[in-house]
């Protein structure tokens, strides 16, 4: 905007001192050779009243430079100031004497051939017929107008370097105003009226945008922090599969370092499963695939985004779906083992009651068949009620109603039904208890959970091991221990024991009678009461079972 309004400026004026120069020059020149033909006038006057008394006098009053001509009539020179009049051609045909002789008066500029210079001249009719002439340098008016032309063109530079000057500073004063504007405050300038009404539009349309830009930061803000909360991965890539935008989730999920926007979402994952979902989702098809990484199963949804009909981007969702796989392999794995643990039993009691149909067991064994399927069926509705118990737990356990309970007694009559159990089993109970043992719970619960304990300490007993039993009280919870001189638990099958149908020994276990599903309960009644349970164990030395429950 400087250079248009010093351009404009500078340009303006200096065509305005171009045309005053030009003009001046003009005037000056008309004004001069008006001047020069008076002179001329007045001298030729002068010299036509000399010439009255005699050609001797012209010689005697003329100007020196000037050149003086007396022509007769008939054209023949009678007197030539600046050469010898007898050499001299007639010049009645000159355009200056025919005016003369015609008007009394003529002038004329041309070359003339006797001097070989530019000559301006005039020429008046004396008295006695004679035409009187007077020549002057027609170069003497040019040479005024070059000699004034020097000191104007020097004053013209002059006046263009200051009108140069005047142009800067001019644009300047001009637009320093409208540079200076606030645009976040852009009503507060003084100066021109005539911006006003631009300024208060700026300012309403400052005003929109910041509202805009506002509402657009805060919903980039909300966005950000659902996305950076939300549990799955999310990310969202052009045409080109470079990110635009990505949480955190996403990362965590991959396992990978953050990358930057407008890199290729490839340098967070470049596994074939993953890439190949990504690009058929660029080429418009969803795409839902399941990738496995160690210690974790990731489902990814690839879904493509279309503008007008073409694909112009994806959104990519990665879910967790570790524990859904996990609690499905448990699900297939629980319905075999139930499948495995029915049919045992229901196998051995079909075997029986045909050999009972057909009669062919002597009288003598029906009792001792009688027994085997009475306790197969034993087995049956142990199982059933365990895996019926474990599914109520499952569903939170809303029946089981809280009330204060003494675990050292619940405890105590545990150890009172197992007795028999034990003594045929060659194991020894010792009992101990400390502290306030009272806590919150479901006593039916805590029955079970200390009954399947104790089973399983003399289950997995040695013959004339023993069973410790202790229930110890503090300020802050309760303590139930149970610890037996058995077989132990190898390190290997630690971590899985309190697992549906788990088993360290299978065979001793089915020997015993046992379900698999007994420390199962105890995980979930210690959930329940919101306690915590740890176990150590030794191979062939014993194991040590501690329940943990918060005073409430």
């Amino acid at each position: 905007m400087n250079k248009k309004i010093f351009q404009t400026v500078f340009f303006s004026i200096l065509l305005t001192l171009v045309l005053v120069v030009a003009v001046s020059l003009s005037v000056l020149y008309t004004a001069y050779e008006e001047r020069i033909e008076n002179d001329l006038s007045a001298e030729l006057r002068f010299l036509a009243a000399a010439a009255e008394d005699g050609i001797a006098n012209v010689t005697t009053v003329s100007i020196p430079g000037h050149r003086v001509t007396i022509i007769s009539p008939d054209g023949t020179v009678l007197y030539e100031s600046e050469g010898n009049a007898d050499e001299m051609e007639n010049h009645l045909e000159r355009p200056e004497v025919q005016a003369a002789i015609s008007y009394g008066f003529g002038e004329d500029t041309r070359k003339s051939d006797t001097l070989m210079e530019n000559l301006h001249y005039a020429a008046a009719v004396l008295s006695n017929g004679n035409v009187l002439r007077i020549a002057v340098p027609a170069e003497t008016m040019l040479s005024f107008v070059i000699s004034m032309l020097f000191p104007m063109v020097v004053l013209l530079i002059v006046l263009i370097i200051f009108f140069a000057w005047f142009s800067v500073k001019a644009a300047h004063s001009i637009t320093g105003p409208i540079n200076s504007i606030d645009l976040e405050h852009p009503e507060t300038i003084d100066g021109y009226e005539e911006l006003s009404p631009l300024l208060y539009r700026i300012s309403k349309q400052q005003a929109t945008i910041k509202e805009q830009i506002e509402s657009a930061e805060r919903t980039q803000r909300e966005f950000s922090i659902i996305t950076d909360n939300m549990s799955e991965g999310l990310a969202v890539v052009d045409a080109e599969a470079r990110i635009l935008s990505i949480n955190r989730s996403f990362y965590e999920l991959f396992d990978a370092q953050k990358a930057n926007e407008g890199e290729s979402l490839l340098s967070v994952n470049r596994s074939d499963s993953f890439s190949d979902a990504l690009f058929s989702a660029l080429s418009g098809k969803r795409t839902e695939t399941v990738i496995e990484r160690p210690g974790a199963t990731l489902q990814v949804i690839a879904s493509p985004v279309f503008e007008k009909g073409s694909t112009r981007g994806a959104v990519i969702i990665v879910i967790d779906i570790t524990e859904k796989a996990e609690r499905e392999s448990l699900r297939r794995e629980f319905s075999a083992n139930v499948s495995h643990e029915l049919r045992t039993p229901l196998t051995s009691i079909s075997g029986f009651a045909e050999l009972l149909m057909n009669g062919n067991i002597p009288e003598s064994d029906v009792k001792t068949f009688a027994k085997d399927i009475y306790d197969e069926v034993q087995r049956l509705i142990a199982l059933v009620h365990d895996i019926i118990r474990l599914s109520k737990l499952d569903e939170g356990g809303a029946e089981e109603e809280r009330e204060s309970v003494d675990l050292a007694e619940i405890a105590r009559d545990v150890l009172d039904r197992e007795k028999t159990k034990a003594r045929n089993a060659g194991v020894t109970f010792t009992f101990s208890t400390s502290g306030q043992t009272t806590i919150s719970g479901s006593p039916s619960l805590l029955d079970e959970m200390a009954y399947n304990l104790v089973d399983n300490a003399i289950k997995y007993n040695k013959e004339n091991g023993s069973v410790a039993v202790s229930v110890i009280g503090t300020a802050e919870k309760v303590s139930l221990v149970v610890k037996d001189t058995g077989i132990g638990i190898p390190d290997k099958d630690k971590d899985r024991v309190f697992e549906r149908f788990y088993r360290v020994d299978k065979s001793r276990s089915r020997t015993s009678g046992g379900t698999g599903l007994g420390l199962s309960i105890v995980r979930h009644a210690v959930l329940f009461h919101g306690g915590s349970i740890s176990l150590r164990s030794k191979l062939g030395e014993g194991t040590e079972i501690t329940v943990d429950f918060p005073i409430i």
